[in-house]
Protein backbone atom coordinates (compact mmCIF):
# COMPACT_ATOMS: atom_id res chain seq x y z
CA UNK A 1 0.00 0.00 0.00
CA UNK A 2 1.27 3.00 -0.77
CA UNK A 3 -0.66 5.77 1.21
CA UNK A 4 1.92 7.61 1.75
CA UNK A 5 1.95 9.05 -1.91
CA UNK A 6 -1.91 10.15 -1.93
CA UNK A 7 -1.22 13.74 -3.36
CA UNK A 8 -3.64 16.77 -1.55
CA UNK A 9 -5.51 16.36 -3.84
CA UNK A 10 -6.19 12.73 -3.43
CA UNK A 11 -6.70 12.98 0.53
CA UNK A 12 -9.34 14.86 -0.14
CA UNK A 13 -11.33 13.07 -2.18
CA UNK A 14 -10.91 9.61 0.10
CA UNK A 15 -11.96 12.16 2.76
CA UNK A 16 -15.18 13.28 1.09
CA UNK A 17 -16.02 9.58 0.37
CA UNK A 18 -15.96 8.63 3.26
CA UNK A 19 -18.33 11.36 4.50
CA UNK A 20 -20.81 10.10 1.76
CA UNK A 21 -20.26 12.85 -1.20
CA UNK A 22 -21.53 11.98 -4.23
CA UNK A 23 -18.89 12.37 -7.26
CA UNK A 24 -21.03 15.83 -8.64
CA UNK A 25 -20.63 16.86 -4.73
CA UNK A 26 -16.75 16.33 -4.68
CA UNK A 27 -16.38 18.26 -8.08
CA UNK A 28 -18.23 20.89 -7.26
CA UNK A 29 -16.74 21.64 -3.48
CA UNK A 30 -13.07 20.88 -4.74
CA UNK A 31 -13.85 22.74 -8.32
CA UNK A 32 -12.93 19.93 -10.91
CA UNK A 33 -14.71 17.74 -12.72
CA UNK A 34 -16.81 14.50 -12.05
CA UNK A 35 -14.04 12.78 -14.64
CA UNK A 36 -11.31 14.32 -12.40
CA UNK A 37 -12.94 12.85 -9.14
CA UNK A 38 -13.22 9.40 -11.08
CA UNK A 39 -9.41 10.15 -11.83
CA UNK A 40 -8.32 10.68 -8.85
CA UNK A 41 -10.11 7.98 -7.41
CA UNK A 42 -8.64 5.37 -10.04
CA UNK A 43 -5.08 6.91 -8.72
CA UNK A 44 -6.28 6.06 -4.85
CA UNK A 45 -7.46 2.14 -5.76
CA UNK A 46 -3.73 2.35 -7.69
CA UNK A 47 -1.91 3.46 -5.28
CA UNK A 48 -4.11 1.64 -1.67
CA UNK A 49 -4.35 -1.53 -3.53
CA UNK A 50 -7.99 -1.77 -3.36
CA UNK A 51 -11.02 -2.45 -5.91
CA UNK A 52 -13.18 0.42 -4.62
CA UNK A 53 -14.40 3.25 -2.53
CA UNK A 54 -15.50 1.61 0.34
CA UNK A 55 -12.09 -0.78 0.73
CA UNK A 56 -10.31 2.74 0.02
CA UNK A 57 -11.94 4.05 3.20
CA UNK A 58 -12.62 0.92 5.54
CA UNK A 59 -8.22 0.70 4.41
CA UNK A 60 -7.53 4.49 5.39
CA UNK A 61 -9.81 4.16 8.93
CA UNK A 62 -7.76 1.35 9.90
CA UNK A 63 -4.90 3.12 8.91
CA UNK A 64 -5.20 6.12 10.34
CA UNK A 65 -5.06 8.18 7.19
CA UNK A 66 -8.72 9.63 7.77
CA UNK A 67 -10.79 8.93 10.54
Amino acid sequence: METNTLSSRELEVLHLISHGQAYKSIASKCGITMDTVAKHLRNIYRKMGVPNNVAAVALALRSGIIN
